[in-house]
């Protein structure tokens, strides 16, 4: 059986937490840049944090465990250099938060070592070292930050990499088996080009002055526009055409002979200086400057990168820093830039954590990534500004590394999705679905929970074998809080609710949108509600179900005596368990009304005869007397749903391998989902079946 992997949970300290409004955050905040979701006060400690400052951004990272957890979470945040003293306040509440609860929980106080890189580390290093008494500031590499920074994000995140074109945006990409050599250009304040042939090696070949300072300033200068997000906001709904000279404006049409098409821009401003500025010093309107600058300067970026990437033979070019904040025309002109340069040889690879390549870098100095891995939570997420199609969540550290299946025949292929959700009329589908089912699981987990903590408080918190309780129990000493339960529950609503109206407008937005994603993103919200488990008390309830009849469907099998037909019969029963998936609408319908139970499952069971659908011939002739049987030494069955799929279908199959004389591993999931078994669940059902059946025992 597989052991548990523990990954990084809600606190259990839900009783004095402050839930009203629990919601996403759109609005644009200055000069602390973070969008995220208002939730519950935390109370987890703050373990580790490194910080990027640059030219104009400070980036945060810090690292928060909860007390009893192996797992963790790595958060994001930024704040504007000019207002440094407010990243170091923050940072100051982050290490005496952590100095209390190591105090608390008698845990050793020694200084507090905080990585710091970029140029702003060495600027605001005194001031750092004086705000911050009794923390250690250790300076790193900027370069080296960036590239160990990136690596991580390009190997370790899903969904990390994606393309961008008008007509095809966020085209994500899958991490080549070698990621090297590439090309990295930074754009922060300046340009800083990066050519990367290894983990640790690289150089920097190229730069610019012209990069986001040059845009920020001169639209500071030219519009009077303040902040970043405002300066984007007026691009988008610019037309530069008002002030750049095009192609179309000195030919009257296309200069097909050299490739140029009429709205090609041949001079930026250049409408400006054939006129009387003087004259007409209001006649360019501030969105219209801004879309040329914007033009103009993610224009000369690209040119410059495509002819360093020429240069040195790069076909790999990864766009990163704050510059760029998923904004879809500055993403448009240097995918176009690149495109048009290389006569479509190259590519722009984008970044969602864009921004926070060296503050992660930073992060890594303190443990290295090969040691864990990560998964993000977008509960917590944040939008990049305002018009970005992209968004980032906190990273879920896990205790150990996590790899795909090893024996899998198509390792270096495999995706665990079996289809993306790529049509509109696919995405629409599955969130209104999940939209739809919304009050009637809200209904559904009231009642449990309630039922649930009162069976808790009357069995004194004892772990049945069919019914281990893995969530908190949501009850002062003396009676369950019903109030509490029902008001958690809709904040969870609608919280997940916001995050389908952003995936509604944006599907990309957190990745490439599938099925699993959205189910994950359910449990995430219900996680961070308070409720690990809605359906612990349903689990249990089927459990104990199916465990009555097990004797007897044990029984119907060993009186098969002919090995191909006792096989089949196990085949049916996994097909006929798996059925009793309470992710399914229609068979949730089915079992509320009563009319699923395992025998009428097994005779709604149809095996497809089609060859691609159906192997049940290769796999009898494998594991059945003939010529054709291999004999296996060692089994691994990945489980499923709890009740009568784990201990009517997966739990007698196991048992025919074991008497076959094998080793038999069940895996299951460590956090639940849905009705899925969990692995500490699975122990405790094992435990019982092991005392009704010898062969198991």
């Amino acid at each position: 059986m597989s052991s548990p992997i523990e990954y990084s949970s809600p606190p259990q300290q839900l009783r004095n937490m402050n839930l009203t409004g629990a919601s996403i955050s759109e609005d644009i905040l200055a000069p602390n840049d973070v969008r995220d979701i208002f939730l519950p006060n935390q109370t987890e400690h703050v373990s580790q944090i490194a910080l990027d400052i640059g030219g104009s951004l400070a980036k945060v990272v810090y690292f928060t465990g909860s007390p009893g957890r192996t797992g963790g979470r790595l958060n994001f945040k930024k704040f504007e250099t000019e207002h440094i003293d407010l990243c170091i306040d923050f940072i100051a509440v982050l290490v005496a938060n952590a100095r209390k609860q190591n105090a608390e929980n008698d845990r050793p106080t020694g200084p507090q070592v905080i990585k710091a890189t970029g140029g702003g580390a060495h600027l605001f290093y005194d001031r750092l070292c004086q705000r911050l008494p009794g923390v250690v500031i250790q300076k790193e590499d900027e370069m080296n930050c960036l590239i160990t920074g990136l690596n991580f994000f390009i190997t370790e995140i899903p969904y990390e990499v994606f393309t961008y074109t008008q007509t095809d945006p966020m085209g994500f990409e899958e991490t080549p088996k070698n990621i090297y050599p590439y090309m990295l250009v930074n754009i922060g304040s300046g340009v800083s080009i990066l050519k990367v042939t290894g983990p640790d090696q690289f150089e920097r070949i190229s730069g610019t002055s012209l990069g986001g300072g040059t845009l920020w300033g001169l639209l500071s200068l030219l519009t009077g526009a303040q902040t970043f997000d405002e300066m984007l906001d007026a691009s988008q709904i610019g037309d530069n055409r008002n002030v750049d000279m095009l192609v179309g404006d000195i030919y009257g049409t296309d200069y097909s002979k050299i490739g140029l098409k009429s709205t090609t821009i041949a001079s930026s401003f250049g409408k400006v200086f054939k006129r009387n500025v003087k004259c007409e010093q209001g006649a360019f309107k501030n969105e219209d400057i801004s879309r040329s600058l914007l033009y103009m300067v993610s224009n000369n970026i690209g040119q410059i990168a495509y002819l360093n990437a020429e240069k040195h033979s790069l076909k790999r070019i990864y766009f990163g820093g704050c510059f760029i904040r998923g904004h879809p025309i500055t993403m448009n002109t240097l995918s176009y830039a690149i495109h048009f340069w290389s006569k479509g040889q190259m590519k722009a690879l984008f970044l969602r954590h864009e921004g926070h390549l060296g503050a992660v870098g930073a992060f890594l100095k303190h443990h290295p990534v090969k040691r864990f891995s990560f998964s993000e939570n977008f509960t917590l997420s944040q939008k990049i500004s305002g018009e970005s199609r992209i968004a980032t969540g906190v990273l879920e550290r896990a205790p150990n590394r996590l790899t795909a299946f090893p024996l899998l025949d198509n390792l270096g292929a495999y995706h665990p999705d079996t289809f993306e959700l790529i049509e509109p009329q696919s995405q629409r589908y599955w969130i209104d679905t999940l939209e739809s089912g919304m009050d009637h699981l809200i209904d559904m987990a009231a009642q449990w929970e309630s039922e649930r903590a009162r069976e808790d408080k009357d069995e004194g918190q004892e772990d049945t074998v069919l019914a281990p309780v893995v969530t908190a129990s949501m009850r002062t000493a003396d009676f369950v809080d019903e109030e509490d339960i029902r008001h958690r529950l809709e904040q969870f609503s609608n919280l997940f609710k916001s995050h389908l109206v952003r995936l509604r407008s944006s599907p990309t937005m957190y990745g490439s949108l599938t099925v699993r994603g959205l189910l994950n993103l359910r449990e995430q919200c219900l996680r961070e509600l308070g409720f690990p488990d809605i359906f612990s008390k349903v689990k249990r309830l089927e459990n104990r179900a199916a465990f009555g009849r097990l004797r007897a469907v044990l029984d119907d099998i060993d009186a098969v005596e002919q090995d191909r037909l006792r096989v089949t019969l196990l085949i049916k029963n996994i097909l006929a368990g798996n059925m009793f998936d309470w992710g399914s609408n229609q068979v949730l319908e089915m079992l509320r009304s009563g009319q699923l139970d395992f025998e009428s499952a097994k005779i709604r069971v149809r095996i497809p005869t089609e060859p691609q659908f159906n192997s049940l011939n290769a796999f009898l002739d494998s594991v059945c007397e003939g010529p054709r049987r291999r004999t296996y030494t060692k089994v691994v069955i990945f489980v499923d749903n709890s009740g009568a799929d784990i201990v009517l279908g997966v739990i007698p199959f196991a048992r025919y391998f074991l008497a076959k004389g094998a080793d038999v591993i069940l895996a299951a999931n460590s956090f639940p989902a849905v009705n899925d078994v969990t692995a500490s669940e699975l122990k405790s059902i094992m435990s019982s079946v092991a005392e009704l059946d010898e062969t198991i025992a």
